[in-house]
């Protein structure tokens, strides 16, 4: 199968291009940076003047893509608001103008669990109102209905905070880190917060799984995420315990980053497309095992 894949230097990105080219699909990624895919790499700014040119000359190059999984984002952090308009929205729309002659059977977008802003109701399903509270969430969201315009089926996962090695910045990934130092970790809100957090393999297993199985719907959304509420206390102990890290975790009565709960219905996902996101011992044991490599 030929399969694009934008943001292929990206954290979820390198993961999907290595266990798409490890299944023998014919791949061709695009990056703003030079990286190294199984398979060929086109370097391109997709917000850039000239991404819409050389879109199409891959196209005229490596011939019209059977899948798009548009990952390229701007990810949060003390970026302009133009930057999430240029690197959500622009690359986008640029990315599906190049592909109006040559519609993909199917593009799939990667989006996030922000545009349910402060969710009204738990557990949160795709159904749920959406709010826009922060630049990110307002260009994910308008990036979302871009794709649903989309000439062929696509299909939206709204995913939670990613972790694994090679990432840093999830609230995981920080309490790797204070883990593997045997620090102590102070977890807010008496540790009561409940988070929605996945290994990025299990991101990359649903994304996987929908190459085989077409959703029903001409535009399909996929909340992605544990499966049950899971507090942060739960999340530090699990990760401290297949660290085998001698941290002591601490209770603080303060206000965390997050400052509300967040946990998604997945019944979709798993009804549709086989997802099934795993046990949060096991996750956290493969994370070790990646840590400690």
């Amino acid at each position: 199968m030929k399969i694009w894949v934008t943001g292929c230097g990206g954290f979820l990105g390198q993961r999907l291009v290595a266990r798409l080219g490890a299944a023998g699909h014919c791949l061709v990624g695009f990056s703003r940076t030079p990286v190294l895919v199984q398979g060929k790499t086109v370097v391109v700014d997709l917000a850039s003047p000239t991404a819409r040119q050389a879109l199409l000359e891959a196209v005229s190059s490596f011939g019209g893509p059977d899948v798009v999984i548009h990952a390229a984002a701007r990810q949060p952090g003390p970026h302009r608001t133009a930057d999430y308009v240029n690197g959500n929205v622009l690359t986008t729309a640029n990315l599906l103008d190049a592909l109006s002659g040559c519609p993909p059977r199917q593009l799939i977008y990667t989006s996030t669990l922000s545009v349910y802003g402060v969710p009204s109701e738990h557990p949160v399903r795709e159904e749920s109102p959406t709010s826009g509270q922060s630049p990110y969430a307002v260009t994910k969201l308008a990036a979302e209905d871009l794709c649903a315009l989309c000439q062929g089926p696509t299909v939206i996962f709204r995913l939670p905070t990613l972790y694994g090695a090679g990432h840093r910045d999830s609230f995981v990934d920080g309490l790797a880190r204070l883990a593997i130092r045997g620090e102590l970790i102070e977890l807010y809100e008496n540790g009561g917060r409940v988070r929605e957090a996945l290994h990025v393999e299990d991101v990359v297993d649903a994304i996987l799984g929908c190459l085989d199985r077409s959703p029903t719907e001409r535009a399909s959304f996929f909340n992605l995420g544990a499966g049950r509420p899971i507090t942060s206390w739960e999340y530090a102990a699990a990760l401290v315990a297949a660290l085998k890290s001698p941290s002591r975790l601490l209770r603080v009565d303060e206000h965390s980053a997050q400052a509300f709960d967040l946990h998604v219905d997945i019944a979709k996902a798993r009804r549709e497309i086989g997802f099934s996101p795993s046990p949060l011992s096991q996750s956290m044991k493969r994370y070790a095992d990646e840590l400690q490599r």
